[in-house]
């Protein structure tokens, strides 16, 4: 594979052109590869104008308290939360009430990381090793003494939604849990919210914005070229003669990928300048990014297309891809682990972090090179399918 990629051959370039040919002929492709997302990323600016939703920020970077939420959903199974204890006063006849407080939210979170500055557990939540972290202040022993209310600081990542509700869940948990093992029925202990991060442009245009900006630079290409191979008839006779199966495959993906980039580019272009966002990092970076995702995508609808053996099959199999996608896509749900090996996931990841957390690509290396190994593991599979089939149906 390493020399069909590094010495392309005629064939394969002739393949490429005659790939972007057929696309730009195919008016329809064309629609739903560029003019079909570029729709959807208006949509979105337009409801978020007439309906002012564009500014909300889930808190701009600020605190609110939260003593009244206590039938807050747990989810603190798969928690990492960082803890700073600041607390110096040892007021109480009992246990030392900070340290009793960490044993419950050591109970409940599924791991406690203790910190000595917030500097370090700051940069830890930026690259988002913590799900967030939890400062208990001076005098919380103290105040609890003789009654009287005290704040802990809670520290969530704005672009991470779900991550911030686990974590609100969590140390609401552990107050409750806290409290009962007191007897007391005042809410003496009020958790105040900092997010960090928070986006400049508003919440729901950059983060649900960046949903669409990914899920169309996948399922998009994904779409198309999972008709690449059963639904292109020259092919057919060029199976009749000895062919090298991968550089079929590799051309069919080189030919997406073009198209990939300059989707990503109109994306990334429209997404930036219909809600004018000021990102935190270049704007190579995102088109590089993107166009991974794209590769992704293409890598996806070219092994459908070389799995099925009709269009009809390849349509079945694409719809089912699109749905997982959705539901697995973490962005409505916590899907653990899968959001570090599924590409749109990826994808999504990287966009987020890098436009808004201002990460560059080394910063995230691991997960573009999990993006890379996908897409050679699909085109690998892709050809071994393929060499199986010595004509097309």
């Amino acid at each position: 594979m390493a020399e069909v990629l590094t010495k392309p051959s005629r064939l394969i370039r002739n393949m490429v052109s005659k790939e972007l040919r057929l696309i730009i002929k195919d008016k329809v492709a064309l629609f739903l590869i560029f003019l079909l997302p570029a729709a959807l990323i208006g949509m979105l600016w337009y409801v978020t104008d007439v309906s002012e939703m564009g500014d909300l920020d889930l808190g701009g970077g600020g605190g609110f308290g939260g003593g009244g939420s206590d039938n807050q959903t747990v989810t603190g199974g798969g928690v990492v939360l960082g803890l700073i204890d600041r607390d110096t006063t040892r007021t109480y006849e009992g246990e030392d009430l900070s340290e009793n407080f960490t044993a419950f939210l050591e109970q409940i979170v599924g791991e406690l990381i203790e910190y000595d500055s917030e500097e370090q557990a700051f940069n830890d939540l930026y690259f988002m090793r913590i799900d967030g972290f939890v400062i208990i202040p001076d005098g919380f022993e103290a105040n609890l003494t003789i009654n009287e209310p005290t704040y802990i600081e809670m520290h969530v990542d704005a672009t991470d939604l779900l991550g911030q509700s686990s974590v609100m869940g969590t140390v609401q948990a552990s107050i409750i849990l806290f409290r009962a093992s007191k007897l007391w029925i005042r809410s003496e202990v009020f958790p105040s919210m900092i997010i960090e991060f928070t986006p400049e442009g508003g919440y729901l245009i950059t983060t649900f914005g960046g949903f669409i900006v990914a899920f169309s630079s996948y399922l998009g290409i994904a779409m198309t070229s999972a008709q690449s191979i059963v639904g292109d008839i020259p092919l057919r006779r060029m199976l009749l003669t000895p062919t090298n199966r991968l550089e079929v495959i590799v051309a069919k993906v080189l030919g997406y990928v073009i198209i990939g980039f300059l989707q990503s580019l109109l994306l990334i272009s429209l997404w930036v300048l219909a809600f004018d966002l000021n990102l935190n990092t270049g704007f190579e970076s995102l088109i590089i990014i993107m166009s991974l995702t794209s590769l992704t995508g293409s890598t996806t609808g070219i092994l459908i297309s070389a799995v099925a053996g009709t269009r009809l099959q390849a349509n079945q199999m694409f719809l089912f891809v699109m749905f997982a996608t959705i539901i697995l896509s973490g962005f409505f749900i916590d899907v653990g682990v899968l959001n570090d090996i599924l590409p749109m996931n990826l994808g999504l990841d990287l966009l987020i972090a890098t436009a808004f957390k201002g990460l560059s690509l080394l910063d995230v290396w691991s997960s573009i090179l999990t993006l890379l190994a996908f897409s050679v593991i699909a085109i690998l599979s892709a050809s071994f399918i393929f060499s199986k089939k010595p004509t097309l149906d």
